[in-house]
């Protein structure tokens, strides 16, 4: 399917069910988010356009909430995001903001966790515990949905944008599974 979304260029991922909290600096970035919630659009979410083939793949989110620091005036949002996409053409329109037309992705089917994969669960529910802000982020976590949690891992993990990029065009979580398993067994 095509789409034509506002983008927004972050040097964060997020992934379909994901939600995640994205600040949004004065400039281009603001004008991007004023002009989606002026319009009521979507957004999609890129990695970084400085990146080499940063802006290639990204995710369309919803924006669920916002704050503004009391100190700094800062913006943050809080997106959900929901079908992950490959940029075709990127222009800015006539309001000043970088839109793009891009294909979605299938996304990746739900699958069962193997006692192989098993860590990639434990792991992911030790970081909720630790962590209770990524956790309230996560109303409904699916830790028995390989895929679910193999998109987790990729938004929290600090991997290069060149393989997030790579595992994120897969029809299938199990590249990215096998990647973050071999991660697990040989630390690095």
């Amino acid at each position: 399917m095509t789409i034509t979304l506002p983008i927004l260029f972050n040097n964060r991922h997020i992934l379909p069910s994901g939600r995640l909290p994205l600040r949004v600096t004065p400039g281009e970035q603001l004008n991007t988010v004023k002009y989606a919630m002026r319009n009521g659009m979507d957004i999609g979410v890129c990695m970084d356009e400085t990146s080499p083939i940063g802006a290639g793949i990204g995710t369309r989110v919803t924006i669920e909430d916002f704050s503004v620091a009391a100190d700094s005036g800062a913006l943050t949002i809080t997106v959900c995001g929901h079908e992950s996409f490959v940029i075709d053409s990127i222009k800015e329109n006539e309001a000043g903001v970088v839109e793009a037309v891009c294909q979605t992705l299938p996304a990746w089917p739900e699958r069962a966790v193997s006692n192989d994969a098993q860590p990639l669960a434990e792991r992911l529910l030790i970081m909720f515990e630790r962590y209770p802000e990524l956790s309230s982020l996560h109303k409904k976590p699916n830790f028995d949905d390989l895929s679910w949690l193999c998109q987790r891992w990729l938004e929290l993990l600090p991997i290069p944008a060149s393989e997030k990029q790579v595992l994120m065009a897969a029809h299938t979580c199990s590249d990215t599974a096998e990647y973050l398993l071999s991660l697990m067994k040989d630390p690095h």
